[in-house]
């Protein structure tokens, strides 16, 4: 499904896992997006960040306004595949196929803390390597080389939009990883030192809320960004009403 100019997949949770899982036994590489309304205003506002997308190959709709979004301008409802779910799901099938995992990102403490917590988690996961995602960009190519040398089949990077989609449109040629997936800050999440939000709330759409009453000096600098998503839509909504009536 074509949606704004991202080529979108309507799968749902353990839909998506099981093809990414299955491409990798089959060799196939993948650069995950999991696409919500931050996203899409870096990638309509930033030039560097659209060009790093451009190796994106698997996209997926994550958070709720990408869901109203897709419904108003196409009239098709789409499941919404969380990107931690996701994250969660690929390494509690990760085991089966003995795939490698790597995690880069968050500070130190909290990626050992997330370790910690899969591996109670999913008894069967394969963490190769880690590191914390706070590096000059200098280090990127020794770094590339640390985590193909871990033979990680799986590398998730929480590093936060739009620089861990931009380092992984950089390197993403040079890893030999098969799904490289940004996550945001699902390593504070997993390890326990953020909370998700409530079901209700998720449910609701109004997780990003959340997310700003629980660090809101980082946060409240999103909302103009998701206005700015907001308006993006209703212009689009207009632009195809117009050319409909054509």
């Amino acid at each position: 499904m074509r949606f704004l100019d991202f080529d979108l997949r309507d799968r749902d949770l353990d839909s998506a896992a099981r093809e990414l899982l299955d491409g990798t036994n089959s060799g196939n590489r993948f650069f995950v997006l999991t696409l919500n309304a931050l996203i899409v205003h870096e990638y309509l506002h930033n030039e560097k960040y659209r060009a790093s997308l451009k190796r994106v190959n698997y996209v997926v709709p994550d958070g709720s306004g990408i869901l109203k979004a897709v419904k108003l301008l196409t009239g098709k409802t789409v499941s919404r595949v969380p990107g931690i779910e996701l994250m969660l799901k690929l390494c509690e099938n990760s085991g089966r196929s003995d795939f490698g995992i790597y995690l880069l990102g968050a500070k130190e403490h909290v990626v050992t803390q997330t370790i910690e917590k899969l591996k109670e988690r999913f008894p069967m996961i394969k963490v190769v390597g880690s590191r914390c995602g706070f590096f000059d960009e200098r280090e990127s190519d020794t770094i590339v080389s640390e985590i193909n040398n871990s033979l990680a089949d799986i590398l998730f990077v929480g590093m936060g939009v739009p620089k861990q989609e931009i380092w992984l449109g950089k390197h993403f040629e040079d890893l030999k990883v098969n799904i490289a997936m940004g996550v945001g800050g699902s390593f504070d999440v997993i390890s326990g030192n953020l909370k998700r939000a409530p079901n209700w709330m998720q449910r609701a759409g109004f997780e990003w809320l959340y997310r700003i009453f629980q660090e809101p000096r980082k946060r409240l600098k999103i909302i103009p960004k998701l206005f700015s998503f907001e308006l993006h839509v209703i212009k689009s909504y207009f632009r195809l009403r117009r050319g409909g009536s054509r």
